[in-house]
């Protein structure tokens, strides 16, 4: 029978004829189910061993082989032997696919942090660079809604401004591509019972409301501002822009056709959207209402003052003519009577010309406060366009 030996050296890959036909002859006297189990076993360790790149190595050289019993726990000691690096290599591999698996969670985090801090960088961006002139508050909020549907991808967009009796009105509507709009309600009151962006509206505490349900109250849906069912509008997310003291002054909501489209949207980007938004354009509509409140002010102080010059002026003009008319001195330029002055008629016509001049300069530095402005401290601390003009000649020019 054969020995197996075993030493560090020591390879035999393939068995030599006779030992060859010892095993086929210890394999042939085994039971038919064992015979068929060794003839896997060794199968399964030839392809372990060629996976290995190894030879094999029996556990106790001295051990003989005298029939299938002993063969059959030689095999089998093998094939154990071959499974641990295996099992060794899969425990590694598997805890390398955990670490796989957290990374891709952490780094699809990331992405979608970064994908939505360059969305947000993008709509700022616009929002800032579509103010680049005084508009209305109309065409201010109709601008912004411009930007959110592009960049938010949504379908339709509805502006809505608080008006003198405090109804939302509906200033602007359009869709992405121009086409058609659903019938809208011009104005909406607050108190509308049920109604989700009106509910918000009323409350400091919230920026935007998203409603996925837009089929008309009549069929349990949440749409009371507009018929959108018809169109197939399914979504809306409405911004409520607020200024610095919570009061809301304008909505603008965008419609989707999907359902739950805005839903995808994080609920802090969505926040900081409603903010950034409410800052943009309430500081437009700020900065428009400065500007036209100084340079309101800066003409009426100028122009009260030289209109109450050139009426003053004229008023007493009118008087010597009147004198002079009772008197008879009439016509005044051929004749001069006691009556009539003709060196102060003369001063005072001057004096009204001079105002009509402050006012003809106060016109054109207006024009040029455009490009070069000029601040001055009025009454009751306002400041105001300083629109008097310097210089002008005459007794009464710079009267203020």
């Amino acid at each position: 029978m054969p020995r197996s030996k075993k030493t560090s050296a020591q390879a035999c890959p393939v068995p030599s004829p006779p030992v060859r036909q010892e095993l086929m002859a210890i394999m042939g006297a085994a039971p038919p189910a064992v015979r068929r189990s060794m003839g896997e076993l060794m199968l399964s360790i030839k392809a372990g061993l060629t996976a290995a790149n190894q030879t094999p190595k029996f556990v106790d050289a001295r051990a003989k082989i005298y029939d299938w019993r002993n063969l059959l726990p030689m095999l089998a000691d093998i094939r154990v032997k071959l499974d641990k690096p295996v099992a060794a290599r899969l425990r590694r591999r598997g805890k390398a696919k955990t670490e796989l698996n957290r990374l891709e969670e952490k780094f699809a985090l990331l992405r979608r942090a970064h994908e939505r801090m360059s969305l947000m960088v993008q709509i700022t961006y616009a929002l800032v660079n579509v103010g680049g002139e005084f508009q209305t508050p109309e065409e201010v909020l109709e601008q912004s809604a411009e930007v959110l549907i592009e960049l938010l991808e949504a379908d339709l967009f509805v502006c809505r401004l608080r008006d003198e009796y405090e109804e939302w009105v509906n200033v602007a509507a359009n869709t992405q591509h121009g086409a058609s709009t659903p019938i809208l309600v011009r104005a909406m009151e607050e108190s509308i019972p049920g109604h989700p962006v009106m509910q918000a509206v009323a409350s400091k505490q919230w920026s935007y409301v998203l409603s996925n349900n837009l089929m008309s109250s009549e069929r349990g849906g949440e749409s009371y501002d507009c018929v959108a069912y018809q169109e197939g509008y399914r979504s809306r997310l409405a911004f409520i822009l607020r200024g610095h003291d919570t009061r809301p002054f304008g909505l603008i909501m965008l419609y989707s056709r999907v359902e739950g489209f805005f839903s995808g949207y994080e609920h802090q980007f969505l926040i900081d959207c409603s903010r950034i938004v409410s800052l943009t354009v309430g500081s437009r509509l700020e900065v428009g209402r400065d500007a036209l409140a100084k340079a309101s002010g800066g003409m009426a102080h100028v122009g009260n003052n030289a209109l109450s010059v050139i009426k003053n002026c004229l008023e007493l003009v009118k008087e010597d003519l009147e004198a002079g008319i009772q008197a008879g001195a009439v016509p005044v330029l051929r004749q001069v009577r006691s009556g009539l002055d003709l060196a102060r008629e003369i001063e005072l016509i001057a004096c009204a010309l001079g105002g009509a001049e402050r006012l003809r300069g106060a016109i054109a530095n207006l024009l040029d406060a455009v490009d070069h402005p000029r601040i001055m401290h009025y009454i009751r601390g306002e400041e105001v366009l300083d629109l008097d003009p310097v210089g002008l000649p005459g007794k009464y020019g710079n009267q203020s």
